[in-house]
């Protein structure tokens, strides 16, 4: 009786240690016509993740006023899964040009900026002490969870607030466009302003907070060609503002993840800080995939079935990371793991 007795002692030893190794899970997601079925909550919420972040464009509307934005607002509500996700999940959101824009206006030239920001906010459930109800520098915001040694610090920036406007291409040159992948409809900006002085100064404080890993997100790629696409590389001095205080600060454990294609990738680039910078864009929630366009920053293939993207840390002796692309019933399409000490400053 007493070998009985310690042996079932051992095996609850090891299944407790087995069940007590410590993850983290964020995932995110974005691009969502809120007309549409949206089938992809059960796998989000069977995957329980600690954290789920809306990337921008939450709802498809070309909103000409604040009228516009509500109703389709309204319709989003009607749907179950993002209210259990976010009784279950820690939530949060930024928004991209469909869920910002009203009248065309999709950045610092939008005048109903402050009454577009109320009603998100409210939506998104903010509390009413949060700072993005009141800051000047836009919605982003930062947050740290857990505890030491076990932080993730999720940064999302805000990239509609202080932008300045990108201009279109030329008519027949953009109808030439329309039939290569490769080529999208914008011209670069690239003396023009994506966050404003007030938030370049505000993330320069939240990378000085201690965090084992972090998440700098963007609705708009930062990893990405200067191919016409709206992304960082179309505003060519903020990402020269962000590789120098990328290399001023050289913050540990870096990942980005980003919004506002309808296919999902990894991204790689070895430009920005002393070890190799990863980004992961999930694809779009619930709308059609797009063809993906050529870029050299890929690492491997590009997935239109993508729906969301999740990055894990695992917390072990050596901590590790996993990224996944995810299909509609959460099935990974694709995969990286690596340590944590690869993503540590020379």
């Amino acid at each position: 009786m007493r070998i009985r007795s310690i042996w079932l002692f051992l095996l609850l030893v090891l299944a407790f240690g087995a069940s007590a190794q410590q993850t983290t899970r964020v995932a995110f997601g974005c691009c969502i016509d809120h007309t549409k079925r949206q089938e992809i909550w059960d796998a989000i919420n069977h995957a329980q993740p600690e954290v789920f972040v809306f990337l921008g464009d939450t709802v498809d509307v070309d909103a000409d006023d604040m009228d516009d934005l509500l109703d389709a607002y309204e319709v989003f509500n009607r749907y179950r899964g993002p209210r259990v996700l976010r009784r279950n999940s820690a939530v949060m959101s930024v928004w991209n040009r469909n869920d910002y824009s009203l009248d065309g206006k999709s950045g610092k030239n939008n005048p109903n900026r402050y009454a577009v920001r109320n009603h998100f906010l409210t939506f998104w459930r903010e509390p009413v002490t949060s700072e993005r109800l009141f800051q000047e520098h836009g919605i982003a915001k930062s947050v740290i969870f857990g505890n030491e040694p076990q932080r993730v610090q999720v940064i999302v920036l805000d990239g509609r607030w202080n932008r300045d406007a990108l201009n279109t291409v030329g008519w027949i040159e953009r109808q030439t466009r329309r039939f290569n992948a490769d080529l999208g409809p914008y011209q670069a900006n690239n003396t023009g302003d994506l966050l404003g002085n007030e938030q370049w100064q505000w993330l320069a404080e939240q990378l000085k907070k201690p965090a084992e890993v972090r998440i700098l997100m963007s609705a708009t790629p930062i990893i990405s060609p200067a191919n016409g696409y709206d992304s960082w590389a179309l505003y060519q001095r903020e990402l020269t503002r962000l590789k120098n205080l990328l290399a001023e600060l050289q913050p540990s454990g870096l990942l980005l993840a980003s919004g506002a294609r309808f296919f999902g990738e990894f991204a790689k680039s070895n430009e920005l800080l002393s070890y190799p910078l990863w980004q992961v864009t999930p694809g779009t929630i619930n709308s059609d995939g797009a063809t993906p366009y050529q870029s050299s920053y890929r690492d491997g293939e590009a997935f239109n079935e993508s729906r969301y993207g999740q990055i894990e840390v695992i917390w072990k002796e050596q901590p590790e990371l996993v990224l996944t692309l995810r299909d509609v019933d959460g099935r990974p399409l694709d995969s990286r793991r690596f340590p944590l000490s690869q993503l540590q400053p020379d």
